[in-house]
C-alpha cells in the first residue's frame, strides 16, 4: 500500500485552495490511500468539506484543542517547544522577530507538540508506506519535526509565495521556523522559477533539495474563442496584496467601454468597500461574490469575456489566470515575478506596477476592437496554459518523481 498525506492550512474545508481540486485526479491514480490534514482548521463540519470521505480519501481531525492533558504531557510538550524556539532565535534569518514573538511562538509550538503527539499515534496504528507531501513551505513541518515517527520518514513540500519570500515580503511579512521546515523537507518544489532562484540564493547550502514544479489545471473543455463581452474580469479575495485598487485606477479610464467583473470574496467591510469605491467613480462593476470552481467554469462558458486582470503586488504563479487562459481569455497582469512566468506580449498585456495607466488602457481598447489582434492573443493565452500549465501532465509528473525519490 503506498498512501500519501497531504498538510494543507484547510483544504477540504474553508474556501481557499481549491486548486487542490486539480490534483485529485492524479493523486487517486498515484496512491492507494490519500489522507488530508488540515493542520490550521479547527470547526471539523464535515457537511461542509469540498471533498466528501470514500474508500480512498479521508480527512484527518488531529487539530482539536487538547483536553485533559496530564502533567508529564504537558512538560514534553514544553521541553520540545522550547529546543526549536532556541534554535528559531539563535539561528533564524530574522532572529529578532524570533525574540518579538517569543510568547506567541511558544504557544504555537505547544500546539504544534500536541497535535505533533496525535500524529504520531495515528502513524504506529497503520501500515504500509506513507509519503508526506505539504502543499505549503509551512507549519505542517514544524509539526511532523516534532513527532519522532513522522520525522523520519520522506517529506516533500512546495513553495508558493508568503510561505517561500516571507522574509522579502512586500506588505511585510515574518512566518518562524524558516530552517526547521527546509531541513526536514526531503524535496523543496517551488512553483515558480524566479522562487527557484530565490532558494538557491539564499540557502545554497541546500541547493541539492530545490527543484521547479508548476501547477495545472484541468484541460477538459475545449473552449472555442468567439467575439467576446466588452468585460474584464478578476477572481481573487479581496485583500491588501491583490492590489484591486490598482484595479479601479485602471477601469477609471476604461469604464466607457467595459465592464469589470469580480469573482472572489473577503470580508464585509473590504466587499462593501470595493463596491462602494466603484459606486463613486462611476464604474460598471459586477460583482459576483464566491462561486466554486464548478459555478467558476460555467460562467466561464456562458460568458466569453475579452480580458482577465490580475492586479496583485506579490504572487507565487496564479492559478486563477491558468483557468481563465484555457477559455482563451487574454491576459492583463502586473509586472511581477510570479505573472511574468505566465504573461508575454503575445498573450497578453503588462500593467507597472505604479504610476500612469493611459498606454495600458488605450492598447486594451485597440486590442479588443480589432477582432484580428484580439483572437491572435486570445489563442496564444490558451496555448500557454495548455502547453505550460497542463494539470495531467504536471502532477503526474510531480507525483511519479516523489514517489520514486522516497
Amino acid at each position: 500500500m503506498e498512501s500519501v498525506i497531504i498538510y494543507t492550512k484547510q483544504f477540504p474545508f474553508g474556501l481557499r485552495e481549491s486548486y487542490l481540486l486539480d490534483e485529485i485526479p492524479l493523486l487517486r491514480e498515484k496512491f492507494d490511500l490519500i489522507f488530508f490534514y488540515p493542520y490550521a482548521e479547527f470547526e471539523f463540519n464535515y457537511d461542509t468539506a469540498r471533498l466528501k470521505e470514500d474508500h480512498q480519501i479521508k480527512i484527518l481531525n488531529f487539530n482539536l484543542a487538547p483536553k485533559n492533558i496530564n502533567l508529564s504531557s504537558r512538560l514534553l510538550f514544553s521541553f520540545n517547544a522550547s529546543k526549536l524556539l532556541i534554535r528559531e532565535i539563535i539561528f533564524s534569518r530574522q532572529g529578532i522577530m524570533g525574540l518579538k514573538r517569543i510568547k506567541q511562538n511558544f504557544q504555537r509550538l505547544y500546539h504544534f507538540a500536541a497535535q505533533a503527539q496525535i500524529l504520531g499515534r495515528w502513524l504506529q496504528e497503520q501500515s504500509g508506506k506513507f509519503i508526506h507531501y505539504h502543499y505549503w513551505l509551512h507549519d505542517g513541518l514544524v509539526i511532523s519535526e516534532m513527532s519522532s515517527i513522522a520525522k523520519r520518514q520522506p517529506h516533500f513540500a512546495r513553495a508558493h509565495s508568503i510561505d517561500l519570500y516571507h522574509k522579502d515580503w512586500p506588505l511585510g511579512g515574518y512566518l518562524p521556523f524558516e530552517k526547521i521546515k527546509l531541513k526536514l523537507a526531503k524535496r523543496i518544489y517551488s512553483v515558480s522559477k524566479h522562487g527557484l532562484a530565490y532558494l538557491r540564493a539564499n540557502h545554497p547550502q541546500w541547493d541539492f533539495k530545490f527543484n521547479y514544479q508548476p501547477l495545472g489545471v484541468s484541460l477538459d473543455h475545449q473552449p472555442i474563442i468567439q467575439q467576446p463581452l466588452p468585460k474584464i474580469l478578476t477572481i481573487s479575495f479581496i485583500g491588501k496584496v491583490k492590489n484591486l485598487n490598482r484595479m479601479i485606477e485602471f477601469m477609471k479610464l476604461l469604464k466607457q467601454d467595459f465592464t469589470w467583473v469580480h469573482i472572489g470574496s473577503g470580508t464585509k467591510e473590504s466587499e462593501a468597500q470595493l463596491i462602494d469605491d466603484c459606486n463613486k467613480e462611476n464604474i460598471s462593476f459586477e460583482y459576483l461574490g464566491y462561486l466554486t470552481k464548478t459555478q467558476i467554469n460555467s460562467y466561464l462558458t456562458k460568458n466569453q469575456m475579452a480580458f482577465f486582470a490580475n492586479t496583485s503586488s506579490w504572487e507565487g504563479v496564479p492559478v486563477s489566470m491558468m483557468e481563465a487562459g484555457i477559455y482563451g481569455i487574454p491576459f492583463i497582469a502586473t509586472a511581477i515575478p510570479g505573472n511574468l512566468e505566465i504573461v508575454n506580449p503575445t498573450n497578453g498585456f503588462i500593467m507597472p506596477l505604479t504610476g500612469d495607466l493611459q498606454k495600458l488602457a488605450d492598447q486594451i481598447s485597440f486590442c479588443y476592437k480589432n477582432e484580428k489582434i484580439w483572437k491572435t492573443t486570445a489563442v496564444e493565452a490558451q496555448k500557454t496554459i495548455f502547453t505550460q500549465y497542463n494539470a495531467q501532465n504536471n502532477y503526474s509528473v510531480f507525483f511519479d518523481e516523489i514517489k520514486t525519490i522516497a
